[in-house]
């Protein structure tokens, strides 16, 4: 599943900037973190076939902006359709380095305990912020410009700190091999729960990179609270025909990880 809305006006020099494919200069600090949310079924259409779900997602994020950061997420979801239950399984590790603009990835997707997909890749921006992706052992291939997920994240959390409502890019997330154009909505600043840092509600619009058209229906949205330290809350994931929603249910904050060392995943070991 693709991680982080709709508008016709896209003018600010942030959006400009990140379509141009530059490498982001964030002043925020992403906090490593292990978040746990409760999923379940926000509305379904009568084409959907699905008549309930609930399920459970696991996001950690770990690493510091001095070596990059590894993103690992595991959802899993109980379906209930017309026609019987389906069980779905998702899982994802990454490795991003913000610094040298390399990004690993690898993911794999089960239904019912059979695997359905699998992706492993590496994608790395060159000196003129072209991106060339590698999956498996196919040959290079080159992407154009964009931002990979904790590099847009950053640069979204950076546009609402400067008070900008509208953020836009090219996004990149391995999660196959086209390139998103992600367009991001942004809320008034808000105070954060207990003594946490300050937030913002926020909704993010995926759509074909080739779709210029800001009234062309979205292939999937995704709203939250975002708080400026990088933890979300309050999820709703739009895909159309269904939503699901996801409620935090626990959330440990974690030590950022020292940089002469960081911590490993499958992805960033090849």
């Amino acid at each position: 599943m693709r991680t982080l809305a709709v508008t016709g006006i896209f003018c600010s020099t942030f959006a400009m900037t990140a379509a141009a494919g530059m490498p982001p200069q964030p002043g925020v600090t992403l906090e490593p973190h292990r978040a746990v949310y409760d999923l379940t079924l926000a509305w379904a259409s009568g084409q959907s076939g699905i008549e309930g779900l609930h399920g459970r997602f696991v996001y950690s994020f770990t690493g510091a902006p001095c070596e990059g950061y590894v993103t690992e997420m595991r959802m899993v979801t109980d379906i209930a359709r017309e026609h019987g239950a389906m069980v779905t399984d998702q899982t994802s590790s990454s490795f991003e380095d913000l610094e040298k603009g390399a990004f690993s990835f690898s993911s794999k997707m089960f239904a019912d305990y059979s695997l359905q997909s699998e992706t492993a890749g590496e994608a790395n921006r060159a000196a003129d912020h072209m991106i060339a992706v590698k999956l498996g052992d196919q040959n290079p291939f080159d992407i154009g410009k964009a931002q990979f997920p904790t590099e847009y994240l950053a640069n979204v959390l950076d546009a609402a700190a400067a008070g900008k409502h509208v953020y836009e890019a090219a996004s990149f997330d391995g999660s196959g091999e086209e390139v998103m154009r992600a367009v991001t909505l942004i809320g008034d600043r808000e105070k954060g729960v207990g003594s946490g840092p300050d937030q913002w509600p926020v909704t993010t619009a995926y759509f074909p990179i080739a779709s210029q058209d800001g009234d062309q229906t979205p292939d999937y949205t995704v709203s939250m609270t975002l708080a400026a330290n990088g933890v979300s809350r309050d999820l709703l994931m739009d895909f159309g025909n269904f939503k699901m929603a996801g409620h935090l249910d626990k959330l440990e904050m974690l030590d950022p990880a020292a940089c002469e060392g960081l911590p490993t995943t499958a992805a960033s070991q090849r």
